[in-house]
């Protein structure tokens, strides 16, 4: 599942038995140096991509962490964006942990049953404490979950758990799942903020203020909750009392800070004002930061899939999908990444891209190379137009003209649809505003398309495909409509044999890719520029979903 960037998404990765990234991506590696190589054409376009880099040896007081715009709430039930997750991933833990290289482990559970297809059980850790030294106990758990499926609580994640019937605490040790269907997702979904376990006591005394300025959080994490102030910085501090014992963060205190300009931020990494930062947003001055001298960048594997999607599947001009797809076909993508990605991204056949692939991968490769090339065919994607009667009709595109990001794609796309007989008007509104058009149909209602950075919350397309292909799903802006995608993506999910989900999700792969639902234009690395003088970061969606600055520190 995922959500828009405020304006880019709100809102896993492939993993060999050896633990490495391998996609077409390119080549990744881990901390130990051993590589795997993909498609040779690739591998002479990309430089390696590494999933983490070297761990911290020194001690480090405070640091300055960017993110494209400030934080607005650390309660995971509404955390579903780049800034307010990797902030609560830092601090809080879910109930099993997605590595670097995408795998799920054990976490605050150690494992997860199934008695019977109706039935899941959690076996919890013995010894977790919250930072105020309460231990974590099965009904914290059976409490941190129920708050995902109350309605009333006004959370975010209710469609990944809403085949979960009841939760009781059935042990000091466990908590049990009665579920309506069966589902075989449940340990994926509870490895990221539906999972996450907080203090029920805390969150019981602090209401609705919990997760707020006012109101904090209270978790397990080797970070912990430090200061706010509202329209600035959020800081975390380390959590000296953290009841992994074997963790030991070298970093004392992270500020997070939303800097959403592009040149402000450019700058700030250039004078070190600013220590590091994951750009979630492409920073289309990345060779001008680069050549500083002052950072480090670091590229690797990543969940993320930007692309174009249609408001309205049932009207205006996209609502014919010879359209869409002859507005794929005119896209220049390889352009775009040269001109705003600065070679960090690869051309998208499907959403789903080879970095999401963390299951039976030959049967994701073969399905696409089966999926049509993105190479840029202007006279088949005019006849397209011609057919289905929409030379000389208007498309309206939104996008945010605050965002650099959004005003180069919007151009791009306007570009694409003139070229191919369609005539193309751009709607522009604020950075706050973009948002609207993943919240607010009446904001959809006004263009025909807008555009997102999106991706699914563990390693499989299908847990992207069914947030926006199955009726009422938390993705479901355009209400696309095709019965045979929709039941294909509910059979995955309750289908326990892995390559019997594969074989569905590309079948319904193949369905979208005609449908074209939403456009996927290319697949983004994941970027993380870091001051030379630290290292220890991870470098993959990881930051989203897990602790990712365990390990950062100063390099010598």
């Amino acid at each position: 599942m995922a959500v828009q960037m405020q304006g880019v998404r709100r809102k896993t990765i492939a993993a060999t038995a050896a633990g490495l990234m391998l996609t077409t991506a390119g080549c990744y590696r881990d901390t130990g140096g051993t590589t795997g190589t993909a498609t040779p054409d690739a591998a002479q376009q990309q430089q390696e991509l590494v999933i983490t880099t070297p761990p911290g040896k020194g001690q480090v007081d405070r640091i300055t962490w960017a993110l494209y715009r400030g934080t607005t709430s650390i309660d995971p039930i509404t955390a579903g964006d780049y800034p307010e997750i990797t902030v609560t991933s830092l601090m809080c833990e879910a109930l099993f942990r997605q590595s670097p290289d995408g795998t799920v482990e054990p976490g605050l559970a150690t494992k997860l049953d199934y008695p019977d297809p109706k039935t899941a059980v959690l076996t919890l850790r013995e010894g977790v404490t919250f930072w105020d030294g309460s231990p974590m106990t099965s009904a914290d758990v059976a409490f941190s979950i129920e708050r995902n499926i109350d309605p009333k609580q006004g959370g975010y994640w209710g469609p990944v758990v809403d085949r979960i019937a009841s939760v009781k605490a059935t042990g000091p040790l466990e908590v049990t799942l009665e579920l309506k269907e069966p589902d075989y997702w449940l340990r994926n979904v509870l490895s990221y903020m539906p999972g996450i376990v907080v203090s029920k006591r805390y969150v019981e005394a602090k209401g609705k203020d919990y997760g707020t300025v006012k109101g904090g959080a209270m978790c397990t994490g080797s970070y912990k909750f430090g200061q706010w102030r509202t329209g600035d910085v959020l800081s975390v501090v380390r959590n000296d009392a953290y009841w992994n014992s074997s963790v030991k963060p070298l970093v004392r205190q992270i500020d997070f800070k939303g800097i959403p300009d592009e040149a402000t931020l450019t700058a700030a990494l250039v004078t070190g004002e600013v220590d590091g930062g994951y750009m979630e947003l492409p920073l289309s001055t990345l060779d001008q930061v680069r050549a500083s001298g002052t950072v480090n960048i670091h590229r690797g594997p990543s969940y993320l899939i930007d692309a174009m999607i249609i408001a309205d599947m049932g009207r205006g001009v996209l609502s014919d999908a010879r359209v869409r797809r002859a507005l794929s076909m005119a896209i220049d993508r390889e352009g775009y990444i040269r001109t705003l990605y600065k070679g960090t991204a690869q051309p998208a056949r499907a959403l789903g891209t080879p970095a999401t692939w963390g299951y039976e991968r030959e049967t994701f490769q073969r399905a696409w190379d089966a999926l049509p090339e993105t190479k840029v065919d202007l006279e088949a994607a005019r006849k397209l137009v011609q057919e289905a009667g929409a030379t000389g009709k208007t498309v309206r595109f939104g996008f945010s003209n605050e965002l650099n990001k959004l005003v180069t794609e919007a151009n791009l796309v306007r570009s694409a649809a003139e070229k191919i007989g369609l005539k193309a008007e751009l709607k522009a509104v604020s950075a706050d505003a973009y948002s609207g058009f993943f919240l607010d149909p009446k904001a959809r209602a006004d263009v025909d398309a807008f555009f997102t950075t999106n991706y699914p919350n563990w390693a499989d397309p299908a847990a992207l495909y069914a947030s926006l292909s199955v009726p009422g799903g938390p993705q479901d802006y355009g209400s696309y409509r095709n019965k045979k995608t929709a039941d294909l993506l509910e059979k995955v999910r309750g289908t326990e044999d892995p390559a019997k989900r594969a074989e569905a999700t590309v079948e319904a792969q193949a369905l979208l890719a005609e449908d074209l639902p939403w456009i996927p234009v290319v697949a983004p690395d994941t970027v993380l520029v870091l001051n030379k003088k630290l290292t220890g970061a991870t470098v993959s969606s990881h930051h989203l979903f897990a602790p990712w600055a365990d390990q950062l520190g100063a390099v010598g």
